[in-house]
Formats: structure tokens, sequence, C-alpha cells
């Protein structure tokens, strides 16, 4: 019987999101009871790579995206930085955990990653910055958070 391996992280991309930055945002699109997207900006130090195929992200407890998630299991990441622009699909594997006040975890599978690279017609086309939000500090309290769940 021959099995396929799960899809991750390449190196860029986990590199990425373990970097420092508090002020670097990622997007997370869950979908609502009516399939409608909800995006909500996650700063990177809500992110945390677990292995290869996995991710954790913190989120607000009452927050839409947290009942998105409870109610349906799938989820995209996109990041946009300088250089990089990729979209990550998930899946949960566990989660909602408390792990600060009003704050939960999530355990995200990886199922499909893609990057976006110019193509020949857009060969000049670079991206020179990302989301980001202004005069956020570092979270280290929630990245310490991330990483002490086990898996």
């Amino acid at each position: 019987m021959v099995t396929t391996p799960p899809p991750t992280l390449p190196d860029r991309i986990a590199s990425w999101v373990r970097s420092a930055g508090g002020d670097h945002a990622v997007l997370l699109i869950t979908v609502d009871a009516y399939l409608r997207p909800h995006p909500i900006m996650l700063a990177r130090d809500e992110v945390v790579v677990v292995s290869p195929s996995h991710l954790r992200v913190a989120i607000g407890l009452k927050t839409q995206s947290a009942e998105n998630l409870r109610m349906r299991s799938s989820s995209t990441l996109a990041i946009y930085g300088e250089g990089l622009a990729c979209v990550i699909k998930t899946r949960t594997v566990q989660g909602p955990r408390s792990i600060l006040a009003a704050t939960v975890a999530y355990d995200l599978a990886v199922e499909d990653v893609r990057l976006d690279v110019p193509g020949a017609a857009e060969d000049s086309a670079r991206l020179v910055t990302g989301l980001r939000f202004e005069g956020r500090g570092e979270r280290n309290d929630i990245r310490a958070a991330l990483e002490a769940l086990d898996f």
C-alpha cells in the first residue's frame, strides 16, 4: 500500500512564522454558518509552528472566528510579507483550549500550501511589505502559552 505523506510547511514559511515581530499580521479566514468568509488578523506571535504539518493559533474566546473553528473545522491562513505571499489551508484537529484569560488555542493540520510567485508576465512584481499592526508590541506571553501546550 502506498501512502502519501501529509502536506508540510516549507522552511521559508515556518521560519517566517517563527520570527519575532508582534506587529506582523497573518489573516485567519474561517467560514460562518452561512458559509461566508470571515477573516481575522492575528499577530505573528499568535501563530506557532508545532511541527512541519501542524500550526497552533490563539484567538479570542468570544470571537466569531473561535465559534467558526468550533463549528466548522476548515480555515485558511494567508501570509503576506516582504517577498512572501502564501495561503495555508488547514483543518482543526484540537481545540478550543484555554491558554490565557479570554484566549483559546486551536491546533490546525496543514492540508495544502500554496505559494504565490510572480508569473512570466509579472516578473517585475514584488511584495515589499505585508500586513502589520501599528504600534503593537510583541506578546511573548501568548507565544509561550501556545508553545507550552502538548500536542
